[in-house]
């Protein structure tokens, strides 16, 4: 009859109205002709061929190794099936599918495996994050499982109790308060405590309702009454007190947060800073005094000067140019002026005469050099105009050392500057006139921090031992790492061509790749690691990668595997008197194996198995016979195997021996004990 295959079995199941014995005995035949190793999916993909006959009755448990997995990682699906309460024969085959992802023996959303003892897996795998719905078919029998992918989970940070104030409005009403007050922030909670404190040491209470507050709202605050004893103004702390009377009670404090003050102020100038700028106009003035109030203007002579912004007690403008300072708006003005504050609400103004002094602009035109190393010592030459001694120059944010100081013509070396990171520090350089402010801005200045490089190591080197590591413009205080491990610089050779060599310490904690040995445990192997130098003193490195190689130290590295031996048991038969008569007997106990390894580079010497010299020992056979010395190789082992064969005399019985088993590499002592039963 001819073979046929799995297409062949689906056509036939679906042909139910004719022959349908006939069909069933296809079915079968053609079931147990396919191959085990390779079954061929079916048409759509739904029922899975076999090596043997599908089951008729399956049952199907899907579980996995990780069902909440990170993306890129393998989860393994397994699936046991059964039919009748027993496990399927072997080679049945299970067509796993799934939603999300591929299977990784195929690439694919979907495989085939056979059973081995009524169980079969797949490992899964996806590149991306979301659920996967994983499903094991066999015959007409289907399970569902799923696995959910995800990114790396971010633990977030518990949100914080505490409360906080961003904003009070109005910030500032009269000594008789009465003042309707809105306070933002965060965390206010009920019941809620509102005190202006202005430092008497008699802190007055706001009136608050408490329906009137949220977690980031206390609105309908009305102030309290003080007594503005002296002055026109007051500040107040504002401090709000949530949870009030609890025991989670907490509080927080603006400070000078509400400012009470008269209704009408009458501002006063104290002075301004700088008391002196260019003709050009656009320096940025503030003044300082009490009771500004806004809005406010302000003069210098007969300009009015743009206000940057406004507070009690300091005012921030840009002077006008000096030209419009004259009563006819025009004509070049040095010298001084006088400023005028203007309190617009209460007609109220302040005067300070000549407090302000216009002076020709000063001007750079050329500077050089524009480079130089960063530790400092460059002398620059800065020529222009408007320069009066005494100035102070700052190139790229530093300060420089003024040599000399002309009309025309500034002289300064450059001071070092401190690295913050690894790169060159650029800024521009700035002369300022000390007596009235007046500046000017040149071109950049580049400090040159020079970059360190790596030229040569040596190799190979041994583990605990020492390496030779050359470096290019090694600057300050050096730091080596190999393989991330901090190594200690032993010496320091600084050479013609200007490099530097340093001898370190290989470190201890670095960990050298490994071999599995056959017969257990694994071997050191040479390994190349990263070794990076870093200067401390400019943040610079570089990086060697996989640059050094270290060879582990040529010792021998004894090894077993187990590392004990199991209880021996001999059992003890008393016989019989018969008839027959039957002697009485002792059946030796199953020998026991433990594996002697070399997992050292150096050959490991075995240069005695010996027991100790007792009676019971004899009961303990040991093989092999050693000496003569036996050596190991790297990763070669030797089996000691020990049998149990009881006492001389039957009997049930425990007896102990001690086993030496004497290296190069020292002694391993096993205790063997042995049991009748």
């Amino acid at each position: 009859m001819e073979e046929l295959t799995g297409v062949d079995m689906i056509d036939m199941r679906q042909r139910k109205l004719i022959f349908p014995v006939l069909a069933l005995l296809l079915i079968l035949a053609g079931c147990k002709a396919e191959s085990p190793t390779a079954p061929p999916l079916t048409p759509g993909g739904t029922t899975p061929g076999g090596g043997v006959t599908p089951p008729t009755n399956a049952t199907i448990t899907l579980t996995v190794s990780n069902a909440n997995p990170l993306v890129n990682s393998n989860v393994i699906i397994t699936a046991t099936v059964q039919e009748n309460n027993a496990n399927v024969p072997n080679g049945t085959a299970v067509q796993f599918t799934t939603t999300l992802g591929t299977f990784t023996d195929t690439g694919a959303n979907t495989t085939i495996r056979t059973t081995t003892n009524g169980v079969a897996t797949a490992t899964l795998t996806s590149a991306a994050a979301g659920t996967a719905t994983v499903s094991a078919t066999v015959g007409s029998v289907s399970k569902s499982t799923t696995v959910t992918f995800s990114t790396q989970p971010v633990t977030p940070q518990p949100p914080s109790t505490t409360p906080t104030i961003t904003s009070i409005s109005p910030n500032n009403g009269p000594p008789s308060g009465g003042t309707n007050v809105t306070i933002t922030g965060t965390n206010f909670r009920t019941p809620v405590r509102v005190l202006f404190d202005i430092g008497d040491g008699n802190p007055k209470e706001a009136f608050v309702n408490q329906n009137n507050v949220s977690l980031t709202q206390i609105t309908g605050v009305i102030t309290p009454a003080i007594n503005l004893t002296t002055g026109q103004t007051k500040a107040a702390d504002v401090i709000v007190i949530t949870s009030a009377g609890t025991a989670a009670e907490q509080r927080v404090v603006k400070a000078q947060g509400f400012t009470y003050q008269l209704a009408i102020l009458t501002p006063s100038i104290r002075g301004i800073e700088p008391t002196s700028g260019p003709i050009g106009g656009g320096t940025r003035v503030t003044i300082f005094g009490d009771a500004f109030q806004t809005p406010v203007q302000v003069f210098f002579d007969a300009a009015e000067a743009q206000v940057i912004s406004v507070n009690f007690s300091q005012i921030v403008v840009l002077s006008p140019r000096a030209s419009d300072t004259a009563p006819g708006g025009s004509g070049v003005v040095t010298g001084p002026v006088g400023i005028k504050v203007n309190n617009l609400g209460s007609g109220t103004s302040a005067t300070l005469g000549g407090a302000f002094r216009y002076v020709p602009k000063m001007q750079i035109t050329t500077v050089g050099p524009t480079q130089g190393p960063f530790t400092g010592g460059t002398r620059i030459r800065i020529d222009g105009i408007g320069f009066d001694d005494p100035l102070a120059v700052v190139v790229a944010g530093v300060g420089a050392q003024v040599i000399s100081v002309s009309g025309t013509q500034v002289i300064v070396v450059t001071n070092g500057v401190t690295l913050t990171g690894c790169g060159n520090v650029t800024g521009p350089i700035v002369v300022t006139n000390t007596e009235n402010g007046d500046s000017a801005t040149g071109p950049a200045f580049i400090f040159l921090v020079p970059r360190p490089l790596i030229t040569n190591i040596s190799n190979p080197n041994t583990f605990g031992g020492t390496a030779t590591i050359t470096v290019l413009n090694a600057l300050g205080f050096p730091r080596i790492t190999i393989g991330g491990a901090a190594a200690q610089v032993t010496a320091t050779v600084v050479n013609s061509d200007g490099t530097t060599t340093f001898t370190v310490q290989i470190p201890s904690t670095i960990t050298l790749s490994t071999v599995s040995c056959p017969a257990g445990g694994t071997a050191p192997i040479p390994t190349a690691f990263d070794v990076t130098y870093t200067s401390a003193t400019t943040g610079c490195s570089d990086t060697a990668p996989r640059s050094l190689i270290v060879n582990p130290a040529s010792v021998p590295v004894l090894f077993t595997n187990p590392a004990t031996f199991q209880t021996f048991t001999a059992t003890f038969n008393p016989g019989s008197a018969g008839p027959p008569v039957v002697p009485p007997s002792e059946t030796p106990s199953s020998p026991q194996t433990v594996q002697i390894v070399d997992n050292g580079p150096a050959p490991l010497i075995v240069n005695s198995i010996t027991k100790a010299a007792t009676v019971a020992c004899n009961d303990f056979q040991v093989g092999p016979a050693v000496p003569p010395a036996i050596t190991l190789n790297q990763c070669e082992s030797l089996p000691v195997t020990v049998t149990f064969t009881g006492p001389p005399v039957p009997a049930k019985t425990t007896e102990t021996c001690t086993l030496t088993v004497s290296t190069n590499a020292g002694n391993r002592t096993f205790l063997l004990v042995g049991t009748s039963q």
